[in-house]
């Protein structure tokens, strides 16, 4: 049986992607099919656009932020038509490569992983025309709108179908090697591919309001051998620690294993008052070069009302401490939270402001209420009143909102356009640079 687990176009691939990546290793070592994998969205940014990758591959970022922004006016006009044209009926450009793509492998199964909600309508266009195999869908994203033949919320589901009975946990093998070295690593619009690695099950502290990520999912680390031989396999020189955010003690445990291998390294975490000046000089100089910080926000209230756990003036510390020993700083800020004031929305202008000197690039945001998060299952609680879901033809019903006091969304989305010139004087790389991780980690290591 030939199984192929298909990746689908969204966006400018700077990475090979992660998803379909562990599941091709897990159903490796637990069932007899043969199992493949194919990252579309690669395949289609080569054929659309092979003069910008020539630009990303070569590294020469000189104009960066003016080639950036015709880049993404362009692939953004793309993107739209070929979205609207899957609503009317119709194919998107580079269709029918992309459909032989998939039957030149001749597959009996093909598995859509669907992690983007933008993935949506390219999946919708395949599954149309893929009649004569059997398809299934996976992924955060998948809605009701996608016909496949079979829908599976994990990977034990997806494997009880394959083996055609129900398997034994105990007798599973879940401690598994994602193999990178299946891709090919040129293909990806960056001067050096960078590898994403997951190293727990979920975020360990599930507590912020606004996340959905962490569902249901029990916390549970990987074992540091089975990422260590990750990176060994993959040949790469830059990764992404892709959870949420990884404890201080874990966090050391695995800089120790980049320094063994010589390798720059990037994350995800929360500002808390651990991570000090020596913790991140010891990280430094294992590789990391980059952290990007859930902020989110300058006001006291609203980081308690988001239960981010985190107190402004150690977010202060840290930023200032991660900068002092040389890693760059970027800064996730989310405005418009529910109740939030215009004044507790200028509080963390002046926040950025005041520490800029340890910001090196800021990643704003406005809140949006999101299917499965805390203050969507509990809206009274946080002052949102009249939520409305609107469908849509592909996507998953588009959710809007009033609240009983504070910023309306429409409000914080205006305000933070005026706010625009203000947050853009602080960054010290372009602000492009937050749709491109990879290619801000390459510059800053390479002093560009």
């Amino acid at each position: 049986m030939n199984v192929l687990l298909v990746y689908l176009p969204f966006c400018t691939p700077a990475s090979p992607p992660y998803s379909i990546t562990q599941m091709r290793s897990f159903l490796d070592v637990n069932c007899e099919a043969n199992v493949s994998v194919l990252d579309l969205n690669v395949m289609f940014h080569n054929l659309q656009f092979p003069t910008w990758k020539a630009y990303f591959r070569a590294g020469d970022f000189s104009d960066y932020e003016e080639n950036v922004k015709e880049f993404r006016k362009k692939s953004s006009a793309i993107y739209s038509t070929n979205n609207k044209n899957v609503v009317q009926g119709e194919k998107p450009g580079f269709f029918d490569e992309l459909l032989r793509g998939i039957r030149e492998r001749k597959p009996d199964i093909v598995a859509f992983s669907i992690v983007y909600s933008s993935q949506a309508f390219w999946a919708k266009a395949l599954l149309d025309e893929l009649k004569d195999v059997t398809t299934v869908i996976g992924g955060p994203c998948v809605n009701d709108k996608l016909k496949a033949d079979h829908h599976f919320i994990n990977e034990i589901e997806f494997l009880e179908f394959l083996r055609g009975e129900k398997v034994d946990h105990e007798s599973l093998k879940f401690d598994v090697i994602p193999d990178f070295s299946v891709y090919n690593l040129e293909d990806y619009f960056t001067p050096a591919a960078v590898i994403p690695i997951k190293t727990s099950t979920t975020c360990f502290y599930k507590q912020c309001t606004f996340c959905s990520h962490y569902a249901n999912l029990p916390y549970k680390e990987y074992d540091l051998e089975l990422i260590e031989k990750t990176i060994v396999k993959s040949g790469a020189r830059y990764f992404f620690l892709i959870d949420d955010m990884i404890p201080k003690k874990r966090l050391v445990e695995l800089g120790k294993i980049m320094k063994e291998y010589d390798v720059k390294w990037t994350c995800q975490l929360k500002p808390t008052k651990d991570l000090d000046e020596e913790t991140m000089k010891q990280l430094f100089d294992c590789g990391l070069r980059m952290v990007i910080w859930g902020v989110e926000s300058g006001c006291q209230r609203v980081l308690d009302l988001m239960k981010k756990g985190t107190v402004k003036e150690d977010v202060a510390d840290v930023l200032a401490a991660s900068h002092k020993v040389g890693v760059a700083n970027v800064c996730y800020v989310m405005f418009g939270f529910p109740s939030e004031t215009k004044q507790e929305f200028m509080e963390t202008i002046e926040f950025l402001e005041e520490n800029q000197e340890a910001v090196d690039l800021i990643s704003p945001s406005v809140f949006g209420l999101q299917h499965g998060t805390p203050i969507y299952n509990d809206p009274d609680s946080f002052g949102i009143i009249n939520v409305v879901e609107e469908e849509r033809t592909v996507l998953e019903p588009k959710v809007s909102y009033s609240v009983a006091s504070g910023l309306s969304n429409m409000e914080a989305l205006t305000l933070k356009k005026k706010m625009k010139s203000r947050l853009n004087s602080i960054n010290k790389y372009p602000a492009t640079m937050n749709f491109f991780r990879g290619h801000m980690l390459w510059k800053v290591e390479n002093n560009l």
